[in-house]
């Protein structure tokens, strides 16, 4: 995972959404990104690459709705309807692959 990799994989697929891409920080292990869908719900990306950590959170009036993160180097889920649980995975998801089933989410929920 390198951190330029990250940058180019969220643009391109908020390229294919329509959505806005803003890079918020960046060093040469970190970065830290958004995709807006509108003012108030968006979707934080969050790399490490010195820790190997990918952070996505789908997110509504600073609220998370659905998230996909690591702690303690365990990959675990924030359920889109009980954010607040988490269940532990094998495998991380990919910008992309948390991207459409945000969408996915937001389009079942009405929230689109």
């Amino acid at each position: 995972m390198e951190i330029n990799d990250l940058v180019e994989n969220a643009k391109a697929i908020a390229d294919e959404y329509n959505l806005e891409f803003i890079e918020i920080d960046r060093t040469d292990n970190i970065v830290n990104m958004k995709v807006f869908i509108d003012n108030e719900l968006f979707i934080q990306i969050y790399g490490n690459t010195t820790k190997d950590k990918l952070n996505l959170a789908l997110v509504f009036k600073r609220r998370r709705l659905y998230g996909y993160d690591s702690e303690g180097g365990k990959y675990h889920c924030h359920p889109f309807g009980d954010p607040d649980k988490h269940i532990f995975v094998d495998n991380r998801k990919s910008i992309r692959e948390f991207i459409i089933e945000s969408m996915g989410f937001l389009e079942k929920s009405d929230l689109l």
